[in-house]
């Protein structure tokens, strides 16, 4: 059996905690320990994915981080696998020193897996490899002389790689994908307007009938999740005009109508987000978030991401997955229209293979026989519970100053439209 060290912090507010979350437990850790931000939980089911294909009889895994030593780690594991997403980027320029210095340490291979640049734009791609050349450059080399591999989230990455002189790099994309097995497919067939539900994600402002917007749900995975989650949130002086007034000062009108239709969802667990999608029929997810759009089409769901950065638009490019830039949109549509035309013909096409590709480089790092392909953290069957939000009290009563008169939404809308 070979023993693997996910390199990781296990304590990351849930991220390596699978078990049905306790959102009040959550609310009171992200608030002692982040300030009352919650994590983003995109990153989850990115984690999830490698750690669900490499739950084999063969493979043993634990997770660790910075409270390991090298010796402990080389004499403890048979290698080390570092799941790693924006990694290269001038923010991140301090890690990549730091992890460069202990992966020189360590003697056993080294596996960085989903790996990726963060930029705004493919057009940053010479500038940001001139900027991180050094660091990003002796990180890669540390990793290589453990024996080690590197797989790509896209290919945008790989000329990153490349122009670093580094050409051996494989493009996986994200395991999160892989994790519903090798037969994943999404259908084509399309319902009726009348039956047909959508979600939203990533931002409110998409290319979309402002009808569509103000009643379509919004998956949220971080940002609106001290709204949600911390019961403190409005306890000074609450849901006053002047802190709603706040939010549409920063364009985020559609937020406060959300939140006052209930009409935002985060989930913290996995297998609710899965569920939400299959037990509630959605037909259609748009929206700017990747994992946002992964996990509808793990339950089978057609998605369309809005591609505003590089790293969401080298994903969606490498799967095939049905997507539009910001730059080449011209007009709004409704949501139904949006749909309509979202085809995932290239992605069912093409996604056999890119899983038979990912599961030959993980053979080929010996981190399994076989990749499994019968998730142990959620399944499309499971029952499904709504999260209980602990800040919906005070949501409650937000819905009621904005519903129960007129004249306030009347002065928002006259507000938001000046």
């Amino acid at each position: 059996m070979k023993k693997v060290l996910i390199y990781y912090p296990p304590e990351k507010l849930g991220m390596s905690d699978f078990r049905k979350t306790d959102y009040t437990k959550l609310a009171e850790r992200a608030r002692t320990e982040l300030n009352g931000k919650i994590p983003n939980f995109g990153n989850k089911v990115w984690l999830q994915g490698i750690l669900s294909e490499i739950s084999t009889p063969a493979t043993e895994y634990e997770f660790g981080y910075d409270e390991l030593s090298e010796d402990y780690i080389n004499q403890t594991y048979d290698c080390v696998l570092l799941p790693l997403a924006n990694c290269f980027h001038k923010a991140w320029i301090p890690y990549l020193e730091k992890r460069a210095s202990h992966v020189r340490k360590l003697k056993i291979p080294v596996y960085v897996i989903a790996c990726g640049v963060q930029a705004e734009s493919y057009d940053e791609l010479d500038s940001l490899a001139e900027c991180v050349k050094e660091p990003a450059t002796e990180f890669i080399k540390a990793v290589y002389n453990t024996g080690g591999e590197f797989a790509l989230r896209g290919y945008f990455t790989q000329e990153f790689f490349n122009k670093l002189g580094f050409y051996d790099a494989v493009v996986t994309g994200c395991p999160s994908i892989y994790q519903m097995g090798r037969s994943l497919t999404i259908s084509n067939d399309k319902v009726s307007k009348e039956e047909f539900i959508a979600t939203i994600n990533g931002t409110f402002k998409l290319p979309v009938t402002d009808k569509d917007i103000k009643n379509a749900e919004f998956i949220c995975q971080d940002v609106y999740g001290k709204v949600l989650y911390d019961p403190e949130y409005f306890m000074s002086n609450p849901f006053t005009m002047k802190r709603i007034l706040k939010y549409i000062k920063r364009g985020e009108y559609n937020f406060v109508r959300a939140v006052g239709d209930s009409r935002i969802r985060l989930f913290a667990d996995t297998q609710q987000w899965l569920s939400y999608y299959v037990k509630n029929n959605i037909s259609f997810s748009f929206g700017s978030r990747i994992h946002g759009s992964i996990m509808p089409i793990l339950a089978g769901v057609p998605s369309l991401c809005f591609t505003m950065d590089a790293r969401t638009r080298e994903m969606t490019e490498f799967f095939d997955i049905p997507n539009v830039n910001p730059s080449d949109v011209s007009c709004k549509k409704d949501l139904y229209e949006w749909y309509l035309e979202t085809d995932y013909s290239k992605f069912n096409e093409g996604f056999a293979k890119r899983f038979d590709d990912f599961e030959s480089f993980l053979i080929k790092c010996g981190l399994v026989d076989r990749i499994n392909q019968d998730n142990p953290f959620m399944t499309k069957d499971a029952d499904f519970e709504m999260p209980e939000i602990v800040n919906a009290k005070h949501i409650e009563a937000l819905h009621k100053k904005l519903s129960c008169s007129g004249v306030v939404l009347n002065c928002l809308d006259a507000y938001y439209r000046k």
